[in-house]
Parts: structure tokens; sequence; C-alpha cells
């Protein structure tokens, strides 16, 4: 995440100080309550297409090493660097 202006960081902690007021005074079983009686959220995505990569054995191995000490598959963890990188390009 890039640097934000002052003016918008000073913005988002005041906010984030807003919220945590909030939350702190509300009531536990009243809030469990609402959880209980909201509906999901759900937000319909396109089927994930099926992609055949070959690369080197050692860049797996490394990879796989890298989603274990993250606690992710190491294919998520390959799809998520792939979009971050086309995101990057496209700015």
């Amino acid at each position: 995440m890039g640097k934000l202006p002052k003016k918008i960081r000073e913005r988002l902690l005041k906010e984030a100080e807003e919220w945590d007021t909030a939350i702190a005074s509300e009531d536990e079983a009243k809030t469990l309550e609402l959880l209980k009686a909201a509906e999901p959220f759900l937000v319909p995505r396109p089927p994930r297409q099926i992609v055949s990569l070959r690369m080197d054995a050692f860049d797996i191995s490394m990879l796989k090493r890298i989603a274990r000490k993250k606690g992710i598959p190491y294919t998520q963890i390959m799809a998520m660097w792939l979009h971050e990188k086309i995101e990057q390009e496209r700015a």
C-alpha cells in the first residue's frame, strides 16, 4: 500500500477511534443476536479457469515452503501473486 496523504491518514485514524469507541459500548448479547439474524452477503463470481503451467522444481518447492509458513495452499499464493502483478502492470 502506498503512502496516504496526511489529511486522509488523520481522517482514517479518527474514524477508527470512533469505531473502537462504538464497538466497546455495544452489548455482546445484542450483537450476537443481530449476527444470527443477519443474512450472509454473497458476491457472485465467475467460475475460475484451470491453467497449466510448467515451472522449475526448485521454484515450486520454495513456493510450497513460503505458502506453508503463511498457512495457505501454494496454488492460492500463486494466484494472489499473479493477480497483484497484473494489477501493478495495469496501473
